[in-house]
């Protein structure tokens, strides 16, 4: 965000490429400085906001002649032609003397909720802000109670955001057909964060109270932000997919609301008051908003064991090593004595993420755990694209590397499907082979998910290398798994995001293959269901 070093501003103006440029402060009668106050012009896309010291700095293309509106909580919209803002820059506005009417409700027994996006599902989209643009407002529209009174509002910051920290307005406008109208606060409500994932901002303090409103609207703003060195300034939040148009965007404080279908991964945590005792519509249908699939009830678990992965040894363990094999090195760490058993982790993951089998397993097998190139901290010389063709080739000189002969291979999603190619291009290199939410081809993964890493690579979100590994490979025929020779293990979870007819095709396209559909999982059962996990490759293993 602009910002100006001076205490005093005086008119600052110049034309290039047939644009105005104008500098000045927002203050009130008491020559206070108003901070996040938004500027906007009718019908255009211009806008600008001023700093938390009032500031401001506003561009208009010298075509544009319409009035520049300046609005703040709290205060009365002003008013400024461009004539008269080059006459004078600086801006003062009137307080308001209607403030909104405190709603008080009567001592009662106030029930407790959640409305809104629990969890954030596996399947979602990001809506990223332009910290160039602090005008911008994004958010949804929330059902409520007769009588309401709001304690939290939590949203969810993509994990892949970059920033040292930044500064978010959070406003909540009523509703008029289906769009927000007024602004329901008395003050402006800034919130800081330098973390990603979920966000909490408490509103307690702010006594927001509504009576008999059957929706309001939340939005965020990105008012201002501090980059991290060396890197590119990126801040999404998560949204998800919905037959409901509840995502809102404009562009300035004065543009018109444009809506998309879909809602935030967002919620409100409420104390409300029922006037009867007959269902409310708003909350059946917020009952309906937090109907969620078995991958959206999966994600709150996958999050918390990638954090515990992260805090173990695992993946970082001293006696790690690596084998250089020309343009990679391939991390690995050994557990346990025995027959060979090589864990091979899924796309973007790391060894870390085996942290719930590796203790039962090393009681039985030597465990050898690897890094992917390119991935956990397996260095990668190469920019092309990857294939698991290449994987799995890796694999085979870290077998010859370290001597092991023939070996057990456990693979997990991305592991499982380098696991096949491995397997049937070398069979004499594989005793037993076990493969979690493997597929032979993108078509193989649900829809919504590669609708997803579609839109993670057009807005280049995340590691683009690995998003086209999943996007364009793998293509593994039938005729190519007939060659596997060895007894495999085919798992998946009974809500993966793998196709089920998919999973199935695999087990009778491999001579003699297992396979196990393990109920109350998902993609995720190294996860969600550890113990019997162990337990099915172990008995595989050793029968």
């Amino acid at each position: 965000m602009f910002k100006i070093l001076c205490l005093v501003i005086s008119l600052i103006t110049f034309h290039t490429y047939a644009q105005t440029s104008i500098t000045g402060i927002i203050t009130n009668n008491h020559n206070e400085p108003i901070p996040y106050c938004s500027i906007g012009i009718k019908g255009v896309k211009v806008g600008a906001m001023s700093d938390a010291n009032g500031n401001y700095h506003l561009v208009i293309p010298d075509e544009i002649n319409q009035p520049i509106i300046f609005s703040a909580i709290g205060y009365v919209n002003t008013s400024k032609s461009k004539d008269e803002l080059l006459t004078s820059s600086n801006v003062i506005l009137e307080y308001n003397p209607i403030l909104l009417k405190t709603v008080v409700i009567k001592p009662k027994k106030m029930k407790e909720k959640i409305i809104g996006q629990k969890t954030r599902p596996m399947v979602t989209f990001s809506k990223m802000f332009d910290q160039n643009v602090p005008t911008i407002e994004q958010g949804n529209i929330f059902n409520i109670y007769p009588e309401t009174e709001l304690k939290s509002y939590s949203f969810f910051i993509i994990p892949s955001s970059r920033f040292e920290e930044i500064t978010l307005k959070l406003n909540i406008y009523s509703i008029k057909e289906n769009i927000p109208e007024k602004l329901l606060l008395s003050e402006n409500i800034i919130y800081k964060t330098n973390s990603t994932g979920w966000q909490k901002i408490d509103l307690t303090q702010y006594k927001l109270v509504y009576n008999d409103l059957k929706q309001i609207a939340l939005t965020l703003q990105l008012v201002d932000h501090k980059p991290l060195e060396n890197s590119d300034f990126i801040f999404g939040i998560s949204a998800k997919k919905s037959i409901s148009d509840n995502l809102l965007f404009r562009y300035q404080n004065q543009g018109n609301w444009e809506k998309s279908k879909g809602v935030f991964i967002a919620n409100l945590d409420i104390s409300y008051v029922k006037k009867n005792k007959i269902m409310e519509p708003s909350e059946k249908e917020n009952d309906d908003q937090l109907q969620n699939d078995a991958d959206t009830q999966s994600v709150i678990n996958y999050y918390i064991n990638s954090e515990n992965a992260n805090q173990t040894n695992y993946g970082k363990d001293k006696s790690g090593k690596f084998i250089n094999i020309g343009d990679a090195e391939i991390y690995y760490e050994s557990y346990g004595t025995g027959e060979p058993l090589v864990l091979l982790h899924g796309n973007n993951g790391s060894i870390s993420e085996f942290y719930k089998l590796i203790p039962e397993l090393a009681k039985h097998f030597q465990v050898i755990a690897l890094d992917t190139r390119g991935q956990g901290k397996s260095p990668d010389l190469t920019t092309s694209d990857y294939t698991y063709e290449l994987f799995a080739n890796d694999l085979l000189q870290v077998i010859q590397h370290l001597d092991l002969g023939k070996v057990n291979l456990v693979g997990w999603s991305d592991g499982g499907i380098t696991g096949l190619i491995f397997n049937a291009a070398h069979p004499e290199k594989v005793n037993k082979l076990i493969t979690i939410g493997a597929n032979l081809s993108p078509d193989g993964i649900d829809d919504g998910l590669i609708a997803t890493f579609k839109e993670q690579l057009a807005e280049q979100q995340g590691n683009s290398r690995l998003i086209k590994l999943m996007l364009n490979h793998p293509h593994i025929t039938p005729n190519q798994l007939k060659k596997i020779q060895s007894p495999v293990l085919v798992l998946a979870g009974s809500d993966d995001v793998i196709k089920e007819a998919h999973t199935k095709l695999i087990h009778q396209s491999i001579k003699d293959a297992k396979l196990e559909i393990i109920s109350n999982a998902t993609h995720y059962i190294p996860f969600e269901q550890p113990d019997q996990l162990n337990k099915l490759i172990i008995d595989f293993l050793q029968k």
